[in-house]
């Protein structure tokens, strides 16, 4: 079968750019044919090695650098320019171009965008991926979701280990659990063993709310049993997040055992840099991780990497598999003292975490995430 893949959202790097990774190296093990539907000119930031064919309706729209007013201006430009993506989409699929769309990173714009479009009467199946949705964007997912029922082709599938939808009726959605992203390119290490110094990592997009100052400084406070060494890397999309980092990096120079990367790591370098420590830190308390799966949570079960995440973030996991720990984030000094224990529990409980990683990697699987999507 011939799947379309239909990206128009323009990724510096992260989490987006390997999830398309995913859906394109699965469907191709599969036995299915990827190729991406994508606007003109569009930058892919790694070879997917999958046929493209460009959509008519106008470059890619980003609002990097832009304004209050110009990003307004912007906003109604994307969306008149998504529902041409979304019509051009069609007209291919009528040609005989693929077999099924999947539009992999979805909002409940998009459905709106839909309606306006083609698209909605679409003679092939089409498949919108929201991932997660939190409880003040529920009624317009919920009221644009209703508004698609009447549309066979439209199926819409949340990624999410809630069940928040359960007394929602929306006959075209299903509630799907998310993918591990895994090394495209290098092995993983099941076994598990760990030799001092044990490497942290703290990887991904930087943003203020990721708490960074306060695990720096409970991290330098802690008095660990073996030598540790942290790594901590941050690509910045605004400038402000940017200088931020750049002002944490300098606070912290001083200490030998911690090293700052400011920069973007996508494919390889990305999959080396993860594969380089033996635990991954993830300590982002926000709310909306409740509902949004998280994107570095699920890259440490597929890495063999265990973990120590925010309580809110996916505690679901947690709650099955013993492969991290929850963070406590009351004050510093509790922070640290559980930083002390986790480090120790790694060189202690490395045969417990080995046998779940296992277990959670083939109930997160990339098979399970195209079964999921397809129905098939």
């Amino acid at each position: 079968m011939r799947v379309a893949i239909l990206e128009t959202i323009l990724m510096p790097a992260g989490h987006e750019v390997e999830f398309d990774r995913i859906l394109a190296d699965e469907l191709k093990r599969q036995g299915h044919e990827p190729v991406f539907f994508v606007p003109e000119h569009f930058p892919f930031k790694v070879d997917y090695k999958c046929d493209v064919e460009y959509l008519d309706g106008g470059e890619v729209v980003t609002y990097a650098g832009a304004g209050y007013v110009k990003r307004l201006y912007l906003g109604v430009v994307r969306e008149i320019r998504r529902r041409a993506w979304f019509t051009s989409a069609c007209e291919k699929a009528r040609a005989g171009l693929c077999d099924a769309i999947i539009v992999p990173t979805a909002t409940y714009r998009y459905l709106k965008a839909l309606r306006g479009s083609a698209l909605k009467d679409s003679p092939v199946p089409v498949y919108f991926v929201f991932h997660g949705i939190n409880p003040k964007e529920k009624p317009n997912y919920e009221k644009q979701a209703r508004l698609t029922e009447k549309y066979p082709q439209v199926h819409l599938k949340v990624i999410t280990l809630r069940h928040d939808f359960a007394n929602s009726n929306l006959k075209n959605m299903d509630e799907i659990p998310p993918p591990v992203y895994k090394p495209q390119d290098l092995p993983v290490n099941k076994e598990l063993t760990f030799t001092p110094p044990i490497r942290l990592g703290f990887f991904g997009q930087f943003r203020k709310e990721k708490n960074l100052g306060f695990f720096l400084e409970a991290f330098t406070k802690a008095n660990f049993s073996v030598p540790v060494q942290l790594i901590v890397q941050g690509a910045t999309v605004k400038p402000e997040d940017g200088d931020l980092f750049e002002q944490i990096a300098r606070e912290y120079a001083k200490y030998p055992n911690i090293e700052f990367w400011h920069k973007n790591l996508i494919g390889l370098e990305w999959q080396k840099a993860l594969l380089s420590v033996d635990a991954i830190m993830i300590p982002y308390a926000a709310e909306r991780y409740r509902y949004h799966w998280g994107a570095m949570l699920f890259t440490a079960i597929g890495f063999y990497k265990p973990f120590l995440s925010s309580p809110e973030q996916n505690p679901e996991v947690l709650e099955k598999y013993r492969i991290g720990m929850a963070a406590d984030l009351r004050s510093v000094d509790a922070f640290a003292r559980q930083l002390e224990q986790f480090v120790e529990h790694l060189t202690t409980h490395a045969d417990e975490y080995r046998k779940d990683m296992d277990a959670a990697n083939e109930e997160y699987s990339h098979a399970k995430l195209i079964h999921n999507i397809l129905g098939r």
